[in-house]
């Protein structure tokens, strides 16, 4: 989903420029393309492909139909690179960068940068949301909902850092799904708790809010343990992840970035940075540039 909501601001800037654009994506997400003004594509990547023959696809690399897609158009390809994922083959024939470079483990040395915006539906967020709070706010997002053993393990982590968080007298917000105002949640808040997916690390690193990483997996881990040595978040090892730290090692964490040391400064240069990061408007010369 993140992959796509980046994707929709490209080609709303593509189709903005004069381009015909179609755009392929999950049945969850067709509603945001629609509302985004965009055509979307409700047969298979590939078999649309065949049909419609592009001049140009810019893709998600770790979505198998989008890859496939790419490798049998014979045009130009525009991929976005992933954050801690490793992509699918073959390469694209320019590589974008979202990502911050500070918290680039290996750069690419000819991607083209932009700055990680991803589009969100207009609408009334709740009232709290927006009014200025004297309490600190912790948004817990991504809580496993599986029923694998090692879901209900996460499910219960989780679930404990926000006793955490209520016993430290702060604000919580737990979101479900996938589908948030970033602008306006993030903007007032300090921390956010996630699993280590790349669009809430990127939202959060956008809006310049420290981060607690709970990693599903090893991909994920590796974007928290990123994280923690830039300086602007903490990880739990895979000794707390499987043993379960003790809910004062929770508070501590908790503490640790609600109360700043250099995490918090850390977090908000990072967000600066971010702003400074071209905008997807200016990326359209150069998608031009490659169908001459």
């Amino acid at each position: 989903m993140a992959a796509a909501l980046r994707l929709v601001l490209l080609a709303r800037e593509l189709q903005a420029a004069g381009h015909e654009v179609r755009f392929s994506a999950p049945a969850r997400a067709r509603h945001r393309v629609v509302r985004a003004g965009l055509v979307p594509v409700m047969a298979s990547p590939q078999q649309f492909a065949r049909a419609w023959r592009p001049d140009l696809v810019v893709h998600d690399p770790l979505c198998p139909e989008a890859v496939a897609m790419a490798a049998e158009s014979a045009v130009p390809t525009v991929g976005y690179l992933p954050y801690a994922h490793r992509p699918l083959t073959p390469v694209p024939t320019v590589w974008i960068d979202p990502c911050p470079p500070q918290l680039r483990e290996r750069p690419e040395p000819d991607a083209w940068q932009v700055r990680c915006d991803a589009y969100e539906l207009p609408g009334a967020p709740a009232p709290w949301l927006t009014e200025l709070s004297m309490v600190p706010r912790v948004c817990i997002t991504g809580v496993p909902t599986g029923t694998r053993p090692e879901d209900r393990r996460r499910q219960e982590l989780f679930h404990r850092v926000a006793e955490g968080v209520e016993s430290l007298g702060l604000q919580l917000l737990v979101l479900t799904g996938d589908d948030h105002p970033w602008s306006v949640v993030l903007r007032g808040s300090v921390v956010v708790v996630h699993g280590g997916d790349e669009g809430i690390v990127y939202a959060a690193a956008r809006f310049g809010v420290s981060q607690l990483v709970l990693p599903a997996g090893e991909q994920e881990r590796r974007a928290g343990e990123r994280l923690e040595q830039v300086g602007i978040g903490r990880c739990l090892t895979k000794e707390e992840m499987a043993g379960g730290p003790s809910m004062l090692r929770l508070r501590f964490h908790i503490a640790e970035l609600v109360n700043g040391g250099r995490v918090l400064p850390a977090a908000e240069e990072l967000g600066r940075s971010v702003a400074r990061m071209p905008a997807p408007a200016q990326l359209v010369p150069g998608i031009e540039a490659l169908l001459h």
